[in-house]
């Protein structure tokens, strides 16, 4: 028995001794690839120079670069650029924070020492901080993180980052949160609390890396945002602010769908408060070979190196006219589900819901740029609804405006009522129970209220 424990001891030592030098080219093919993805994203560089490899580790500096053209076309030629050093430790043996047992454990730092001009925090401490572990079945953990820091002397302060993620072969899940900024400069104040940021994908970043659609949500919103002065602290003041975006895909049709959830639990100001607002719209039937074509058609013209961001603008132009057939063919869809709210003097609720005919044969660039081939083209239904208060104040105020007097005038307040109940009489409006409503709808270039047809095309 012990001959046998002794020869069981004996392979695992010599698996920790061996195994490393098989780990470190898996990792360096890791890091190629990285560079590789990296250098084909759009205003992305990267380059990787390793500073020290050896049995059970590898010291290396990843040079990062982004042109600030894609953001401004004034700012052609000028970069954002950082070394992110990079040590790594080869397994199967990790004496890590986040395991003991994987493939191999990186601490990712930049140091930002350039930032220290502008930005104080802790010496001592890196301005972004991450350490990745990679599991004997190839899974990635990360946790990541921006040191807390203000700029002239409290003038600007934020509470710092904190994130952390799983990443499969199928899946990516992250969560990061920032707790506080604040600005108090001279009469501005500007306060933003609980900041989160949340991804839940169930396929693996190849298939993210593609352009085309993917199944999963990415999420981002904060509790509370405030604007003010010295005078009034808080002049703005929204809460519960949210955006969830779903993305879909069929993997039988091949046809996408993208859903974008907005809301907001409620907004303040002097002039304006609502409540329970909320914003559904929802992108269908959209070609998922029409993204992956445009994904690889841009990352080929990005590949020259030399394109300055007018060419890549024409060329991506001319990309969608040549291919919109497959983008049209399919009858995508725009619908807004839900645009809903509650204002002081009352509730709304809205929907709409637009789709293309099958169309026929090409489509010519003249065409896409005449507003009578989407009349022609679109159905479109729509209905709105609100209590009678509602529209009689945002109409009031409306008027006011135009006729440079004060929402209380009785004049005022005569000709909205005079306008709504003529829009009732002639049927373009419905009241039932203080709440009035009206339906609209578009098709072959012809809109319709309720059963009152009006022309639209030319």
């Amino acid at each position: 028995m012990k001959k046998i424990l002794a020869v069981l001891v004996f392979v695992l030592l010599a698996a920790c001794l061996i195994a490393p030098k098989f780990i470190a080219p898996k990792y360096q093919e890791q890091l190629s690839q990285l560079v590789t993805n990296l250098n084909s994203a759009p205003g992305y560089g990267a380059r990787l120079d390793t500073l020290e490899e050896g049995w059970f580790i590898s010291k290396s500096v990843l040079h990062l670069s982004y042109d600030l053209s894609m953001i401004d076309p004034n700012l052609y030629g000028q970069k954002l650029e950082a070394d992110l050093v990079l040590d790594a430790h080869f397994g199967p043996l990790l004496l890590s924070d986040t395991g003991v047992v994987g493939l191999f454990d990186v601490h990712a730092y930049y140091a930002g020492d350039s930032l220290r001009d502008r930005l104080n925090w802790p010496e001592g401490q890196a301005f972004f901080d991450a350490s990745v572990i990679m599991d004997l079945m190839g899974n990635i953990e990360s946790v990541d993180q921006i040191p807390a820091f203000d700029i002239n002397e409290g003038e600007f302060t934020f509470s710092g980052y904190k994130g952390e993620g799983t990443f499969t072969s199928n899946s990516i899940a992250y969560q990061g949160q920032i707790e506080q900024l604040n600005l108090d400069k001279y009469d501005d104040k500007m306060q933003l609390a609980n900041t989160q940021l949340a991804l839940n994908i169930q396929n693996g970043a190849d298939v993210l890396a593609s352009g085309g659609f993917y199944n999963g949500d990415i999420s981002i919103g904060f509790d509370q945002f405030s604007l003010g002065s010295q005078n009034t602290p808080t002049e703005l003041e929204v809460n519960g602010a949210s955006l969830l975006v779903t993305s879909l895909l069929d993997t039988d049709s091949q046809l996408g769908e993208i859903v974008s959830r907005y809301a907001v639990d409620n907004v303040r100001s002097d002039e304006f408060s609502a409540d329970e607002l909320a914003l559904v719209v929802e992108m269908t039937n959209l070609s998922n070979q029409f993204f992956l074509d445009y994904k690889t058609f841009s990352d080929a013209v990005l590949a020259d190196g030399n394109v300055s961001p007018d060419e890549l603008t024409i060329a991506l132009f001319t990309f969608i006219t040549d291919n919109i057939d497959e983008l049209l063919s399919h009858q995508p869809e725009l619908n807004m589900t839900e645009f809903s709210g509650r204002l002081a003097e009352g509730s709304f609720h809205a929907t709409l819901n637009s789709r293309l005919k099958d169309i026929n044969g090409s489509v010519s660039l003249d065409q896409l740029l005449d507003q009578n081939f989407w009349l022609w083209n679109l159905i479109v239904n729509s209905n709105i609804q609100a209590d009678d208060a509602l529209v009689t104040h945002l109409g009031e105020r409306y008027l006011a405006q135009q006729m440079r007097t004060t929402v209380d005038s009785p004049q005022v307040k005569q000709q909205v009522q005079m306008l709504l109940n003529n829009f009732v009489q002639q049927g373009f409006i419905k009241r039932e129970n203080d709440q009035l409503m009206t339906e609209i709808k578009i098709a072959n270039g012809q809109g319709k209220i309720y059963d009152f047809p009006f022309p639209l095309a030319r």
